[in-house]
């Protein structure tokens, strides 16, 4: 019972992660980050947490290289700095003029629901846990 209640409940906070990265303002035009966000319950049932998963993924510009979509969530939620020119062409300016990208805090933002929905489905789960001693 314990299982399926969490599993329920990482469904919820899964909508509620996917709500939060289209709000946030991160162009997400192909959805890609949001269908990275999945529930992920303890392997003792203990709890449950949404999360990216561990799919590879192209990055970058030129250069492409492959990395973790957890990897790639963890820049988008928290931000990341900005690579300087490598000094070899004297004359190259930049054409970036901030040294950090902000972050989009998708994450922080659904936390607060994701609160709000655990307490719930605990008061649910309590309510249908008495119903059936009761009916015993």
């Amino acid at each position: 019972m314990k299982r399926a209640v969490l599993e329920t409940v990482g469904g919820r906070i899964q909508k509620e992660v996917r709500e939060a990265v289209d709000r946030s303002g991160l162009d997400d035009s192909r959805g890609r980050v949001k269908r990275w966000q999945n529930p992920h319950v303890g392997s003792r049932s203990g709890y449950v947490a949404v999360r990216a998963d561990s799919v590879e993924t192209a990055a970058g510009y030129k250069d492409r290289q492959r990395l973790n979509a957890g990897a790639l969530t963890n820049y988008l939620t928290a931000g990341h700095k900005v690579r300087e020119p490598s000094g070899r062409a004297k004359r190259y300016q930049p054409r970036a003029r901030m040294t950090r990208v902000k972050g989009y805090d998708f994450y922080a933002k659904a936390q607060a629901e994701a609160e709000k929905i655990a307490v719930q489905e605990a008061e649910d789960f309590l309510r249908r846990l008495t119903v059936t001693e009761l009916t015993s």
